[in-house]
């Protein structure tokens, strides 16, 4: 695979999110928003295979964000400390690394996404 897939990092916490950066970094062309806002302007550019986001940000999520996703054709992992508020905040079940995570726990999520969606036919 010559074109690395490009991965959307949506948390708020800067030293979690150097850290995410960094254990993606070799493998995946990584961008790091810190908001909703952002992280919508920067899906609406395109070209974003995954977005990992972060569920608790500040100010909230944009209701529109997981649509825009979808539309998009963007992977989601949901990143949250408690499980049952990711199922509330989409409606269905998505991938999710329960923090506090390990970053071969993260590393083997992504993969694991990345590579089901491989298999599948896009249409």
């Amino acid at each position: 695979m010559s074109e690395r897939s490009q991965i959307l990092v949506v948390e708020d916490d800067a030293l979690v999110s150097d850290v995410i950066q960094a254990a993606l970094d070799s493998r995946y062309q990584v961008t790091v928003v810190e908001t909703a806002a952002a992280a919508m302007d920067r899906l609406r550019q395109g070209g974003i295979r995954l977005m990992l986001l972060d569920c608790t940000l500040p100010g909230g999520l944009d209701a529109d964000l997981l649509p825009e996703a979808d539309r998009q054709g963007t992977l989601v992992v949901l990143m949250s400390g408690d499980p049952g508020r990711m199922d509330a905040l989409t409606g269905q079940t998505r991938p999710f690394v329960l923090k506090p995570f390990t970053l071969s726990d993260l590393v083997a999520t992504v993969e694991r996404v990345l590579s089901a969606d491989a298999g599948e036919p896009r249409g």
